[in-house]
């Protein structure tokens, strides 16, 4: 049984704010608006990240969108055109587990690096320049800010240049993107 003012008993079918002091129901009131509180702000939360993901999304197909058709059309996945990916594909193919997702991108990128430059300290700290400027360069091409997973991507991408070069006994100044 609950005892929240106004609430009817299911057994009785009497109200059970009758038989509580006032004390006990301006209590009860107070953990409710509390409650409701919580909920209204957690709420505002999911509200303003799912909007936040939505926006980036919608930034993204506007900067596509404005490539040159030719080279959009040069752009596949599979054999298949990433202008004619469904939404749910090309969400799959970003997500988590998905080929251009963080992990699996940042993976090949560093892979590239490690793989070229070898034990080499200096192969690996011009790879991890290599990488930097890159970005340096895709941020110029897109003409703003890049959707958030980029920069996660870049990361998570020197975090596993990084550790390779302190493997080697190496150490990178400036760690910071």
């Amino acid at each position: 049984m609950t005892n929240v003012p106004g609430s009817i008993n299911s057994f009785t079918g009497m109200d059970v704010t009758l038989f509580q002091s006032r004390s006990r129901v301006a209590e009860n009131n107070s953990v409710s608006n509390v409650s409701m509180e919580t909920k209204i702000i957690q709420f505002s939360l999911e509200v303003k990240t799912g909007t936040r993901q939505n926006i980036g999304t919608q930034d993204a197909l506007a900067q596509f969108n404005q490539l040159d058709p030719e080279l959009k059309s040069s752009l596949t996945y599979n054999g298949k055109p990433i202008a004619e990916l469904s939404p749910g594909q090309a969400k799959t193919l970003v997500g988590e587990d998905g080929y251009f997702g963080v992990d699996k991108t940042s993976q090949r990128i560093a892979d590239f690096v490690i793989m070229g430059a070898g034990d080499d300290m200096e192969r690996l700290k011009a790879g991890r320049e290599g990488v930097l400027q890159g970005f340096e360069e895709a941020e110029k091409a897109w003409g703003s800010k890049l959707p958030d997973i980029s920069y996660e991507t870049l990361a998570k991408t020197l975090e596993t240049i990084d550790e390779k070069i302190r493997e080697n006994g190496g150490s990178v100044v400036d760690l910071s993107v």
